[in-house]
């Protein structure tokens, strides 16, 4: 063999292992959106007008989903029956959450939720959404004030505590020191921080492709067992929300 043919062969059989390697790792990651959260077993999605078309018959055996019903003390999402109806009928446990407003009246935050449930009968308590994210600068004081009065409200009309869905820096801003005694559904797409912090759901991806979904979605995980989740589920028997 010409011994100049032999270098290029060298590189053309080196360059072609790292490709192979390459399509490898990105075909499992690809496949395989939910390899952060292997260890458990209960999984659901959160939804909102940002999905775009939801294909629901591929998603039926879903544990859970969240879906967003409002922000602020006007504004709905208008996805929401449309979701809530399909996934009813395919009998997947719903949840429902309010972004919360920093420079809004918690109170009124808490009235406009609830009226744009009345009637709807859900089987989760009810979710606030506390993140800087899309929120104006307001003083923390402010913002826990406003909080208070959200959850003294939510608390008074359903008889339950809402959840509190919130990432690493909101849960020790606006969380850990007043609302501890929340159940916590916790936004991180490292494996450290749930570890250290007692959340019950745990949104792990935030950037994953389905087949039945046309944009990215939102993956989440019950932390603990089956049997943990259906005693949950038996906790939290199916209410309907009504304004008093």
């Amino acid at each position: 063999m010409n011994r100049e043919i032999i270098p290029l062969l060298l590189i053309f059989s080196f360059a072609s292992i790292l490709g192979l390697v390459s399509c490898k790792f990105k075909k499992r990651g690809s496949n395989n959106p939910w390899v952060l959260s292997k260890e458990y077993a209960v999984r659901g999605l959160d939804l909102s007008h940002h999905n775009g078309n939801i294909n629901y018959d591929e998603l039926d055996s879903l544990d859970f989903v969240f879906l967003k019903a409002t922000e602020g003390e006007s504004w709905t999402d208008k996805t929401f029956i449309r979701h809530y109806e399909a996934f009813r009928e395919r009998e997947v446990p719903i949840g429902a959450y309010h972004f919360f407003r920093f420079d809004i009246d918690g109170k009124a935050q808490a009235k406009h939720f609830l009226n744009h449930l009345h009637g709807k009968e859900l089987q989760m308590p009810l979710i606030v959404d506390v993140e800087y994210d899309n929120n104006p600068v307001v003083s923390r004081e402010k913002v826990i004030d406003r909080l208070r009065a959200f959850m003294k409200e939510i608390k008074n009309q359903t008889g339950m505590k809402p959840i509190i869905y919130t990432n690493g820096i909101g849960y020790s801003d606006f969380i850990s020191n007043d609302f501890n005694d929340h159940t916590l559904w916790l936004s991180s797409t490292n494996t450290w921080r749930p570890a250290m912090m007692d959340c019950t759901f745990w949104q792990f991806n935030i950037d994953a492709n389905l087949s039945a979904i046309t944009h990215k979605v939102d993956l989440n995980v019950f932390r603990g067992s089956r049997e943990e989740w259906e005693n949950y589920l038996q906790k939290h028997k199916p209410y309907v929300v009504s304004m008093n």
